[in-house]
Protein backbone atom coordinates (compact mmCIF):
# COMPACT_ATOMS: atom_id res chain seq x y z
CA UNK A 1 0.00 0.00 0.00
CA UNK A 2 1.54 3.18 -0.94
CA UNK A 3 1.51 6.63 1.16
CA UNK A 4 -1.02 8.42 -0.37
CA UNK A 5 -3.47 5.22 -0.05
CA UNK A 6 -2.42 4.49 3.72
CA UNK A 7 -3.63 8.08 4.35
CA UNK A 8 -6.67 7.86 2.57
CA UNK A 9 -7.83 4.66 4.27
CA UNK A 10 -7.18 6.53 7.63
CA UNK A 11 -9.15 9.66 6.64
CA UNK A 12 -11.87 7.43 5.80
CA UNK A 13 -11.39 5.27 8.67
CA UNK A 14 -11.43 8.09 11.28
CA UNK A 15 -14.68 9.89 9.25
CA UNK A 16 -17.28 6.95 9.55
CA UNK A 17 -17.83 7.31 13.57
CA UNK A 18 -18.45 11.26 12.43
CA UNK A 19 -20.95 10.49 9.93
CA UNK A 20 -22.45 7.94 12.27
CA UNK A 21 -22.77 10.17 15.10
CA UNK A 22 -24.46 13.07 12.63
CA UNK A 23 -26.63 10.26 11.30
CA UNK A 24 -27.75 9.83 14.96
CA UNK A 25 -28.14 13.47 16.36
CA UNK A 26 -31.49 15.17 16.89
CA UNK A 27 -30.91 18.47 15.85
CA UNK A 28 -32.94 19.04 12.34
CA UNK A 29 -36.20 20.11 12.22
CA UNK A 30 -37.62 16.71 10.56
CA UNK A 31 -36.29 15.22 13.71
CA UNK A 32 -38.04 17.58 15.92
CA UNK A 33 -41.74 16.57 13.73
CA UNK A 34 -40.77 13.27 14.01
CA UNK A 35 -40.26 13.29 17.77
CA UNK A 36 -43.71 15.17 18.32
CA UNK A 37 -45.06 12.92 16.16
CA UNK A 38 -44.27 10.08 17.73
CA UNK A 39 -45.21 11.57 21.44
CA UNK A 40 -48.61 11.32 20.12
CA UNK A 41 -48.23 8.37 18.88
CA UNK A 42 -47.39 6.54 21.96
CA UNK A 43 -50.75 8.46 23.71
CA UNK A 44 -52.79 7.53 20.77
CA UNK A 45 -51.51 3.83 21.24
CA UNK A 46 -52.81 4.11 24.74
CA UNK A 47 -55.94 5.48 24.16
CA UNK A 48 -56.69 2.72 21.76
CA UNK A 49 -55.96 0.33 24.34
CA UNK A 50 -57.65 1.37 26.94
CA UNK A 51 -60.87 1.78 24.46
CA UNK A 52 -60.28 -1.48 22.40
CA UNK A 53 -60.35 0.72 19.28
CA UNK A 54 -59.04 -1.91 16.78
CA UNK A 55 -59.38 0.37 14.04
CA UNK A 56 -56.70 2.89 15.33
CA UNK A 57 -54.33 -0.33 16.98
CA UNK A 58 -54.90 -2.03 13.19
CA UNK A 59 -53.05 1.49 12.30
CA UNK A 60 -50.74 1.96 14.78
CA UNK A 61 -49.13 -1.76 14.59
CA UNK A 62 -47.59 -3.29 11.76
CA UNK A 63 -48.16 -6.45 10.49
CA UNK A 64 -45.64 -8.75 12.31
CA UNK A 65 -45.50 -6.56 15.46
CA UNK A 66 -44.54 -8.15 18.58
CA UNK A 67 -44.27 -7.22 22.20
CA UNK A 68 -42.27 -9.08 24.76
CA UNK A 69 -44.58 -8.46 27.97
CA UNK A 70 -42.90 -7.50 31.36
CA UNK A 71 -43.91 -11.20 32.58
CA UNK A 72 -41.78 -12.15 29.39
CA UNK A 73 -44.31 -13.50 27.22
CA UNK A 74 -44.74 -12.27 23.36
CA UNK A 75 -47.77 -10.64 22.15
CA UNK A 76 -48.55 -10.64 18.47
CA UNK A 77 -50.82 -7.91 16.64
CA UNK A 78 -53.72 -10.37 16.85
CA UNK A 79 -53.42 -10.53 20.85
CA UNK A 80 -53.68 -6.48 20.82
CA UNK A 81 -56.47 -6.64 18.63
CA UNK A 82 -57.87 -9.33 20.59
CA UNK A 83 -57.36 -7.16 23.56
CA UNK A 84 -55.31 -10.37 25.18
CA UNK A 85 -52.49 -8.08 25.80
CA UNK A 86 -53.68 -5.85 28.44
CA UNK A 87 -56.84 -7.99 30.96
CA UNK A 88 -58.26 -6.15 33.49
CA UNK A 89 -56.33 -2.53 32.95
CA UNK A 90 -59.05 0.91 33.58
CA UNK A 91 -56.41 3.20 32.60
CA UNK A 92 -52.04 4.12 31.74
CA UNK A 93 -50.65 7.35 32.11
CA UNK A 94 -47.08 7.86 30.12
CA UNK A 95 -44.64 10.00 31.57
CA UNK A 96 -41.07 10.42 31.03
CA UNK A 97 -41.15 9.74 27.35
CA UNK A 98 -37.89 9.73 25.18
CA UNK A 99 -37.87 9.51 22.09
CA UNK A 100 -34.36 9.00 19.27
CA UNK A 101 -35.14 9.35 15.55
CA UNK A 102 -32.53 7.47 13.42
CA UNK A 103 -34.04 8.11 9.62
CA UNK A 104 -37.16 5.97 8.96
CA UNK A 105 -36.45 4.44 12.35
CA UNK A 106 -37.36 5.73 15.82
CA UNK A 107 -36.96 4.17 19.65
CA UNK A 108 -39.56 5.73 22.16
CA UNK A 109 -38.66 4.88 26.17
CA UNK A 110 -40.97 6.12 29.01
CA UNK A 111 -42.87 4.86 31.71
CA UNK A 112 -46.30 3.61 31.86
CA UNK A 113 -48.47 4.06 35.07
CA UNK A 114 -51.09 1.03 34.60
CA UNK A 115 -54.23 1.19 36.43
CA UNK A 116 -56.09 -1.94 37.66
CA UNK A 117 -59.87 -1.90 37.15
CA UNK A 118 -62.32 -0.87 39.75
CA UNK A 119 -58.35 1.22 41.03
CA UNK A 120 -57.73 -1.85 43.15
CA UNK A 121 -54.12 -1.92 42.21
CA UNK A 122 -51.44 0.26 40.19
CA UNK A 123 -48.21 -0.79 38.27
CA UNK A 124 -45.27 0.41 36.90
CA UNK A 125 -44.07 -0.31 33.41
CA UNK A 126 -40.57 0.89 31.67
CA UNK A 127 -41.24 0.46 28.26
CA UNK A 128 -39.25 0.67 24.83
CA UNK A 129 -40.92 0.69 21.66
CA UNK A 130 -39.47 0.64 17.89
CA UNK A 131 -40.93 2.25 15.41
CA UNK A 132 -40.22 2.41 11.30
CA UNK A 133 -41.61 4.74 8.92
CA UNK A 134 -43.63 3.65 5.84
CA UNK A 135 -45.52 5.03 3.18
CA UNK A 136 -45.20 8.68 5.50
CA UNK A 137 -46.37 6.93 8.52
CA UNK A 138 -44.74 5.76 11.54
CA UNK A 139 -45.85 2.12 12.84
CA UNK A 140 -44.61 0.00 15.90
CA UNK A 141 -42.75 -2.86 14.91
CA UNK A 142 -41.77 -4.04 18.32
CA UNK A 143 -42.18 -3.38 22.15
CA UNK A 144 -40.71 -4.55 25.82
CA UNK A 145 -41.77 -3.83 29.16
CA UNK A 146 -39.67 -4.09 32.08
CA UNK A 147 -41.58 -4.32 35.52
CA UNK A 148 -40.75 -1.11 37.74
CA UNK A 149 -43.40 -1.75 40.21
CA UNK A 150 -45.30 -5.12 40.69
CA UNK A 151 -49.18 -4.69 41.21
CA UNK A 152 -50.25 -4.11 44.17
CA UNK A 153 -52.45 -2.62 46.36
CA UNK A 154 -53.46 2.03 44.91
CA UNK A 155 -51.07 4.14 47.32
CA UNK A 156 -52.85 7.36 47.93
CA UNK A 157 -49.65 9.34 46.28
CA UNK A 158 -50.33 7.29 42.91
Amino acid sequence: MTDRNLVMAAVLMLSLPTAAFAAATPASADNMAAQRTLIHLEHVWVNALERHNVTMLRRILANGFLDTSYKGQLHTKADQLAGRAAPGIASERLSDLKVRVFGTTAIVTGLNTIIGKQHAWTARIRFTDIFLKRGGRWQAVGAQETLVRAPGARRSSD
